[in-house]
């Protein structure tokens, strides 16, 4: 059998297990749920929204209170009494055994106590409506995260798939070579090897589908369906700066704006203290209904009507340090609304940094993946005119998956940061078209402007002039030694070396809290360790670090970086390192080389150095 048949063979065998893919896919299409409905659903039942809406629901009703101070009250007041007589009166003019009365009471003037308490009980109610607002755009873009990792990673697994049936036809084929006499046993070995890669992939790819399913579950309350929409939601893009961006955030940014509202909130609480200064007016009336004969004619049948003024003179200074609690209320609110410009402007700029930047490598991945796939046709025309083998075959087929699936992942991660973006907005939402219904519209009052000091002035945008580098760059003769053969006896001229690096920081990455190892970081690992044979005998610190988040903890990421540095060590003492060489070390989060962000962290902080240590 001929190389151009066997190929033949085998790529007829794909297109079929291919199109099996494809059939099952469609039998089990259903209808589209859109993402709005899917949005608006998880905005109405997820329980820390509801949490919320309530809490909302509760500082309405709460203002309702407050203002029921401003009308009268009415009351029936019956008593009975039985006191000893020390003057007989009779004639019904005693103090009645019995009493029943109608007491009307209105509030003339309080100080303005009960006004201030309804404007503070206002901005409260606003305070819960824009943390209600907070928890919706936080809940949305977590199920953003994982409506597009469900969308990443069914395509992934499709890839990993095509992937592992490739791997497996050529392995067989190989296989029936071996058996046959006419290739090498080695040639099986490392065809193992390769197919083992492409279940592991498939593996990976097939428990990521599963796990970020149980997240979406988790915010959306059922099961997702079979078929996703294509999100459309970035397709209005961002502002053309970063500061214009911020700018955008600052105006609408619900955790920021919730600042604002509790700071007018502590301003009329001050007001309401500073009311017991002020002398306070009642309106009392009171009607008889029926006394005790024994006091028909007493004081106390007659009807009346009251003004009556209460004026504190002293209470012991509890007013003043009152207001001087509630002062330090305001100031706690100040440092929490400063506190929002901070967040907000660390959230916004670095996701539409993300989009500035995933755009741009997503030109180059493009590029790549399109090269890769030049690359793995021509090796398969190559192939039927056997000037390549089938080992030949499989290396283009992984690294043809690796770029497409660095492709997807670059594809999604935009999709992500353009979520981000709109979400450190307060436009996540609008983007989507969702909302939730019943809530009302609140105008934009002035004092927002007059409390909102945040500057929108975001970091410069890091931007590499690859023309400078090319130009500043030393000739490459000057860096590489290229052997010319001897001519003469003359001494050969000498040729600038440069200084060899003392720090290797190879991209290792570990399962998830843990320790372990991933498959796909072996040739990143490989190629650090022939950076450590190029550096002799010189003893090598293995480092673990980690990046440090809202919710981190010191012990538990210090220990983590331990095993992870241990981890890498023992992978490269079995590749023929000497141990006596090397030493791990943990810095936990310790030694950032970049900023951290509260929630996400920062992937570069994730990271596994090689440093040589200088002989002394």
């Amino acid at each position: 059998m001929n190389n151009n048949f066997s190929y033949k063979l085998i790529t007829l065998a794909l297109v079929s297990c291919l199109g099996g893919f494809t059939s099952n896919t469609t039998l089990a299409a259903e209808p589209l749920v859109s993402l709005k409905d899917m949005v608006e659903k998880t905005i109405t039942a997820n329980p820390e929204v509801q949490s919320r809406y309530h809490r909302f629901l509760e500082s309405g009703f709460e203002q309702d209170v407050a203002h029921g101070n401003f009308l009268p009250k009415a009351d029936i007041v019956s008593t009975y009494r039985k006191q000893e007589e020390l003057i007989k009166l009779g004639d019904g003019t005693n103090i009645p055994r019995s009493n029943n009365e109608l007491v009307l009471r209105q509030m003339i003037f309080d100080g303005f106590a009960t006004s201030n308490e309804v404007k503070r009980l206002g901005h409260a109610n606003r305070v819960r409506y824009y943390e209600l607002q907070s928890a919706m755009q936080n809940t949305t873009l977590e199920f953003m995260r994982a409506y597009i990792d469900a969308n990443r990673y069914r395509e992934l697994s499709q890839y990993a798939k095509e992937n592992y049936v490739i791997h497996k036809q050529l392995f067989d084929r190989i296989q029936e070579r071996v058996n046959a006499g006419v290739a090498r046993k080695v040639d099986l070995e490392q065809a193992a090897g390769r197919l083992a890669l492409a279940e592991a992939n498939l593996l990976t790819e097939t428990t990521n589908l599963h796990d970020v399913t149980a997240r979406m579950q988790r915010l959306y309350g059922e099961l997702p369906p079979e078929t996703l929409e294509a999100p459309t939601f970035f397709n209005a893009g961002v502002e053309p700066t970063s500061a214009e961006a911020l700018k955008v955030a600052y105006n609408q940014n619900p955790d920021l704006l919730s600042t604002i509202e509790d700071i007018q909130a502590s301003k009329d609480e001050i007001k309401t203290r500073e009311s017991r200064y002020y002398p306070k007016l009642d309106l009392q009336a009171r009607k008889n209904l029926g006394v005790s004969n024994d006091g028909r004619f007493s004081s106390n049948a007659a009807d009346l009507l009251e003004l009556t003024m209460n004026f504190n003179l002293f209470n012991g200074f509890s007013d003043r340090n009152a207001i001087k609690q509630t002062a330090e209320k305001l100031n706690n609110s100040k440092d929490l609304r400063d506190k929002a410009c901070v967040d907000t402007r660390q959230l916004v700029v670095i996701a539409y940094n993300d989009i500035q930047q995933l755009k741009e490598q997503e030109k180059y991945r493009t590029e790549h993946k399109n090269s890769i796939e030049n690359a793995r046709e021509a090796y398969r025309k190559q192939f039927d005119i056997g000037q390549r083998t089938l080992l030949d075959l499989l290396d283009t087929e992984n690294e043809y998956f690796q770029a497409r699936r660095a492709l997807a992942n670059v594809e999604y991660d935009i999709q992500t940061a353009y979520a981000r973006t709109y979400a450190g907005q307060g436009e996540l939402l609008n983007k989507i078209g969702a909302a939730r219904g019943g809530l009302p519209e609140y105008k934009r009052e002035s004092y927002m402007d007059d409390e909102n000091i945040c500057q929108a002035v975001a970091p410069v945008q890091e931007t590499v002039d690859k023309a400078a580098l090319l130009a500043d760059a030393k000739p490459l003769s000057s860096t590489i030694s290229i052997a010319k053969p001897v001519v003469s006896a003359v001494e050969p001229a000498k040729v600038e070396v440069k200084p060899m690096a003392n720090k290797v920081v190879p991209d290792v990455q570990f399962e998830t809290n843990s320790a372990k190892i991933k498959e796909i970081s072996y040739p990143v690992l490989d190629n650090a360790i022939n950076t450590l044979k190029e550096w002799g005998d010189s003893n090598v610190e293995v480092g673990g670090h980690t990046d440090q988040r809202d919710t981190s903890k010191a012990d538990y990421n210090q220990r983590l970086s331990e095993k992870r540095a241990k981890a890498v060590m023992d992978y490269i003492v079995k590749k023929g390192i000497d141990a006596k060489r090397l030493s791990a070390k943990g810095y936990g989060y310790s030694k950032p080389i970049a900023e951290n962000d509260p929630k996400e962290g920062n992937l570069v902080n994730r990271r596994v150095e090689l440093v040589r240590e200088q002989k002394k």
